[in-house]
């Protein structure tokens, strides 16, 4: 019997020999503590990150449930209150224009199935938009300096981030200095007379199992996340695990890389650690100051004086606005001298038109930058993983871009069914809100 059990691990070891050097790593991969502690507190961080992603993705879709409810009910308030002016008059003029700048016209930017991937970027973008018969470019500035949004920080790391900043330490910690170690300990000699084919079946054996390790921790990790997500879909999830996969092997690669490099294990950890800061850190912010420099945004000071000359323009010519508007549309009724809101309504268009220039600058501006980022973004695998995560949430630049689109043509359909109705004075009956115009997503 004992025979036939070593003649069968000869016969074993001949062969499959490489698959001795599996075996064997694999073994020594499971009785190394560090590595253990290391992988467990990934998983513990990246579970506790994508729980609150997973929550945080439920929430929004929530609320987007919870304003389909809300838009009956505020349609309901409004289609009373125009019952009890039934007559045409100043008054249904009035409500028909405070109508007009309710929450009525409130949009809400649509997502995709990966959006817990992405939500942390809904809370710099403006991802609520009001159409309203008030300008949007005067009444929603924020004070301080002029940002970007689409390359703003969003306060704490969202679940690409934390894995982008994380697990590359692990895998470094678990890659880096393997060859370095086993020479400092006197076994790498031995290794290369027990190995026919040299030491590289061993080294690609034991950055298998690493690779193995980091991408299951990962993926069990941040899973949750899309299981909280009731809008996730099984596509997203698998889309997300090859994402992680090739990110894991790509740190898994460059720690073997260093863990071949005819140095001491304390220079390769010193050289690891470099190498994550340079492409977690250094190279994204780079690329942020490179595109900030290539397409500037305008200054706020000449910002600001645009806006204080349109609006005095239109505040000095009001009247003229009015006839002018009133020769437009024939149909209409022209009401001089035009009051308040019709004044104030022709004043509002002109400002909005007198800006549009500046806006679109912007907002090319803006996607430029953002759009330059994103081409170089395969020089920080982390970044890379950042933005990918955003596409796969609906919430990266192309499709803020969209959603803007979208708000201005749903503005366009706003202005068109509301204007004519308080600048004839005429207001908008009860029955005539079933034809309110809706943002179409």
């Amino acid at each position: 019997m004992t025979t036939f059990v070593i003649s069968t691990t000869a016969t074993h070891r001949m062969l499959f020999p490489r698959l001795i050097h599996w075996q064997a790593e694999g073994l020594r991969l499971y009785r190394q503590p560090i590595a253990w502690w290391a992988l467990a507190a990934l998983l513990l961080v990246l579970l506790a990150s994508a729980t609150v992603a997973g929550l945080d993705a439920r929430t929004w879709r929530q609320a987007k449930a919870q304003d389909r409810t809300a838009y009956a009910d505020k349609l309901h308030a409004q289609q009373l209150r125009l019952q009890a002016s039934p007559a045409p008059s100043a008054a249904s003029a009035t409500a028909t224009y405070q109508l007009g700048r309710s929450d009525l016209g409130l949009t809400r930017m649509p997502v995709e199935a990966g959006l817990a991937l992405g939500v942390q970027r809904l809370q710099v973008l403006p991802s609520r938009i009001k159409a309203s018969l008030d300008t949007r470019h005067v009444d929603s500035r924020d004070p301080g300096p002029l940002r970007n949004p689409l390359l703003t920080d969003t306060g704490l790391p969202g679940l690409p981030a934390m894995v982008a900043l994380l697990l590359p330490l692990v895998a470094l910690v678990l890659c880096a200095g393997l060859l370095q170690e086993e020479r400092e300990q006197g076994r790498l000699g031995l290794l290369r007379v027990q190995s026919r084919y040299g030491i590289g079946p061993i080294l690609l054996a034991a950055l298998g199992w690493r690779l193995l390790a980091l991408w299951m921790v990962a993926v069990a990790a941040t899973l949750p996340a899309l299981l909280l997500d009731p809008g996730a879909t099984a596509a997203v999830a698998l889309q997300w695990a090859g994402a992680l996969g090739a990110f894991c092997a790509l740190w898994v690669a460059l720690g073997g890389i260093l863990s071949v490099l005819p140095v001491s294990g304390a220079t390769c950890i010193l050289a690891a650690l470099g190498l994550w800061l340079a492409l977690t850190f250094a190279v994204p912010a780079g690329l942020v100051l490179l595109a900030q420099k290539n397409a500037p945004l305008p200054s706020r000071l000449s910002a600001v004086v645009t806006l204080r000359d349109a609006q005095h323009q239109a505040e000095d010519n009001e009247q003229a606005l009015a006839e002018a508007w009133y020769d437009e549309h024939p149909h209409i009724p022209a009401q001089q001298p035009a009051v308040w809101p019709a004044s104030f309504v022709v004043r509002v268009l002109d400002q909005d038109e007198t800006l549009q220039p500046l806006v679109e600058q912007f907002r090319q501006s803006r996607a430029l930058q953002a759009k330059q980022v994103s081409a170089w973004s395969w020089l920080s695998p982390g970044l890379a993983l950042v933005l990918y995560g955003e596409r796969l949430a609906g919430t990266d630049v192309d499709s803020h871009m969209r959603y803007q689109q979208q708000v201005d043509a749903f503005e366009q359909r706003w202005r068109a069914f509301l204007v004519p109705r308080v600048m004839s004075k005429q207001g908008m009956r009860a029955e005539e809100l079933r034809q309110l115009p809706r943002f179409e997503e």
